[in-house]
């Protein structure tokens, strides 16, 4: 096995034409795959390290490199301001550890019926474009997906941008915009029913131009163009919104499975297109305020051979087996046991560690992404003399420690919370932990913690 980083893509493009080779980036999906035994792989490419995490603002378009996190998706200005629709979507795939390692690009290809941000991304017109062999070429929306895992991306290429048109249809004088999520719990959840909406409308409220997508209801994520052809040119109203509404839930075409029957979802189908046409405010895309995020160079490292990393402070060289998931390497090959392995598909949280500052599963990153970074595990949060960290201390404090074996998660979720967030709200707190679960009780102590944890820190900077 060979774990190759390239630092190009013309470089990621010639390694992809070698056999039994694999493309990884997040790796939130093929790492899970990996373990359950559902994939095998020889050699791995890791387009982490190439220059596809930017976000730029042209004349015409808006640029997405297909390395973008969820993230970064989630609170990027230029997205939050001209994409809102997608940063919403963003915001709602999985948890905090998750959106720090998914990417654009990775929900994309993988294909998935389900897709938050391909639904997102859905009402926006993209192009994808993909390089190859023969040169790079723009795929429209409506031809890239073919059915569960399969597009039109042909083997030995790669996705490297996004383009979104900047314009609005002729005539606009209000949008509605809206997404909506609809799913079994707020958190680490696949939708049972996703949608994405923007309504075109001139000065008397006549439809100029609708675009409805929805996901989980049929083999790939589309946009319901029936409904699009009945609603453009006729005024909104409460009426043609109930009209309309039930034109979504007979066009969708969903399966029963355990998430939901194919009755239910046609049903939440519509219920989610009328609240878009009634400008519903909740999951309403408008008013979202974004935070400057700048893109962070890949870190130096040879393209194969040997890792060298900082782990909880201290310079490490690995040189085995660079397809072992992280948390298998920092426990049994390098001997920091706190972090836990618990449900191995990164719904638990137990694993979490630092990767440059982010909270992340270690279940679900390989090793061999690990080169030139920066991990911290539990056992760094405690200084050298055995005095545990602030978090810590917190945790003991306000009675949160528990049985254990989810706490270091939850201590290395509060500690990115406490280096980078500057209001301890309770809000914020719970949206910090949502990617943690712990199964002894409830979480009032832990966030208790996490609270007196950000005070003291507050306390400590002033």
């Amino acid at each position: 096995m060979t774990y190759y980083r390239p630092r190009t893509v013309a470089r990621a493009v010639e390694l992809l034409q070698k056999p039994d080779v694999r493309v990884i980036s997040g790796g939130t999906d093929l790492v899970v795959r990996m373990e359950k035994g559902l994939v095998e792989c020889e050699d791995f490419v890791d387009i982490s390290y190439l220059a596809l995490n930017h976000i730029n603002l042209t004349d015409t378009d808006i640029v997405i490199g297909a390395g973008v996190t969820m993230a970064t998706l989630a609170r990027h200005p230029l997205i939050t301001e001209h994409l809102p629709v997608l940063a919403l979507a963003a915001r709602d795939v999985a948890a905090p550890q998750i959106r720090n390692r998914a990417t654009i690009g990775g929900n994309i290809v993988n294909a998935s019926p389900a897709a938050d941000g391909v639904c997102g991304l859905s009402v926006h017109d993209p192009l994808f474009s993909v390089t190859g062999p023969a040169g790079t070429r723009l795929i429209p929306f409506a031809d890239f997906f073919h059915g569960p895992g399969r597009s039109a991306l042909l083997p030995g290429e790669l996705l490297t941008e996004i383009h979104i048109p900047r314009a609005q249809p002729e005539g606009t004088v209000r949008e509605v915009a809206h997404w909506f999520k609809h799913g079994n719990r707020l958190a680490q959840v696949i939708s049972v029913v996703a949608f994405a909406g923007r309504t075109f409308l001139d000065a008397q409220d006549k439809v100029i131009e609708a675009r409805f997508g929805v996901a989980s209801v049929a083999p790939v994520p589309y946009r319901v163009r029936d409904a699009e052809a009945q609603i453009r040119g006729r005024v909104l109203d409460t009426a043609l919104a109930t009209e309309i509404a039930a034109v979504v839930g007979r066009s969708v075409t969903p399966i029963d499975d355990q998430r939901g029957s194919a009755a239910y979802r046609r049903n939440i189908a519509s219920i989610l297109a009328r609240r878009h046409l009634t400008d519903f405010a909740d999951g309403r895309g408008r008013g979202l305020t974004g935070e400057p995020v700048a893109p962070i160079p890949a870190p130096p490292c040879h393209e194969e051979g040997a890792i060298t990393f900082t782990l909880n402070g201290a310079d490490v060289t690995y040189t085995g087996d660079q397809s072992v998931r992280l948390l298998d390497m920092v426990r049994d090959h390098l001997g920091f046991t706190g972090t836990k392995n618990g449900c191995g598909e990164g719904e638990c949280g137990a694993c979490t560690v630092l990767v440059d500052g982010d909270p992340v599963n270690a279940c679900m990153m390989l090793a061999g992404n690990a080169a030139g970074r920066t991990v911290t595990t539990i056992e760094g949060l405690t200084a050298a003399d055995g005095t545990p960290g602030l978090v810590q201390q917190a945790f003991v404090d306000a009675g949160a420690v528990q049985c254990g074996f989810c706490i270091p998660g939850f201590e290395m979720s509060a500690q990115a919370l406490v280096d980078n967030a500057a209001e301890p709200s309770e809000e914020t707190i719970r949206e910090a932990i949502s990617g943690n679960l712990c199964r002894c009780t409830g979480y009032i102590k832990i966030i208790d913690a996490v609270k007196l944890a950000m005070e003291r820190n507050g306390e400590v900077q002033e």
